[in-house]
């Protein structure tokens, strides 16, 4: 039993599934459109901001043992001058470069990958990777003669999926990382030595936001809501020299630790 989707714009792009169970309509459609948005996706970064680009996927023909599917672009007659060689063939290198980075033959992807991407590339493979012995073939030809082919069989499918699997669990994990001796300021504070919610910082070096902010220990962070009585201002109004242990996400900071408190470098920022 073979699943047929085509692909047709300046060149001819088949994607044969050759399948040894029924593939479950969820999975092909959720495979389908997932691929589809990474087309949409690639074109669009590919152009300018002013050119209108839409594509969707639509059923060309139902037959026993097939299913037909064909893309097409609203902006079809610019997309072929953009590459080389059309844009299906430019496709099909960055599928299959995708392909070849999650089985780690080569070190980097031929695009940029977010999680959303991630996702999207672990749906497309999805009826192949639960079917073992199937196997997913994507040629693009030109008038017969064929300019890219490669297949993806159960096994890679499976390893695909588990690497993005990997990949994605890398980007939820925090990242700590440890900044000496940086000033620091408040934004709010909370006077409950046994509360770790309403504190809230700047640190201008490492972003303009402000922060969450705990504590190593309550002591650093009585020290820092008590300055010494040598200021004529308010907590509030003074800035503080700290070690933050700096967590992010994604490469976003999230939060700040504080993990040292330098009294004798605290400071009136409106000092010259």
């Amino acid at each position: 039993m073979s699943n047929i989707l085509e692909v047709d714009l300046d060149k001819k792009m088949e994607i044969t599934i050759k399948n040894e169970l029924p593939v479950s309509l969820k999975d092909l459609s959720l495979s389908l459109l997932s691929f589809n948005h990474q087309f949409h996706k690639f074109v669009e970064s590919e152009t300018d901001r002013e050119t209108d680009i839409g594509s969707e996927l639509l059923i060309k023909e139902v037959r026993k043992g097939s299913i037909v599917i064909e893309l097409v672009s609203q902006a079809a007659p610019i997309v072929p001058l953009l590459w080389n060689g059309g844009t299906l063939s430019q496709w099909s290198g960055v599928v299959q470069g995708i392909c070849h980075w999650l089985l780690g033959k080569i070190a980097s992807p031929p695009k940029e990958m977010t999680k959303q991407d991630l996702q999207e590339w672990n749906k497309f493979v999805e009826p192949v990777a639960k079917d073992h012995g199937s196997q997913m073939n994507i040629n693009v030809s030109d008038g017969g003669t064929v300019i890219n082919n490669f297949t993806i069989n159960s096994t890679e499918a499976n390893a695909i999926q588990n690497e993005i699997s990997r990949k994605i669990e890398q980007l939820d994990e925090p990242q700590d990382h440890i900044h000496r001796r940086k000033v620091m300021y408040w934004y709010q504070a909370k006077f409950d030595p046994d509360s770790e919610t309403g504190n809230r910082a700047i640190i201008d070096d490492l972003s303009k936001k402000s922060m969450k902010v705990i504590f190593e220990n309550n002591a650093v962070k009585d020290a820092m809501l008590h300055p010494s009585e040598e200021f004529k201002k308010q907590w509030h109004e003074l800035a503080y020299v700290v070690d933050v242990e700096v967590e992010t996400v994604r490469g976003v900071p999230k939060m700040y630790k504080v993990l040292r408190y330098y009294p004798e470098y605290t400071f009136d920022p409106e000092e010259e």
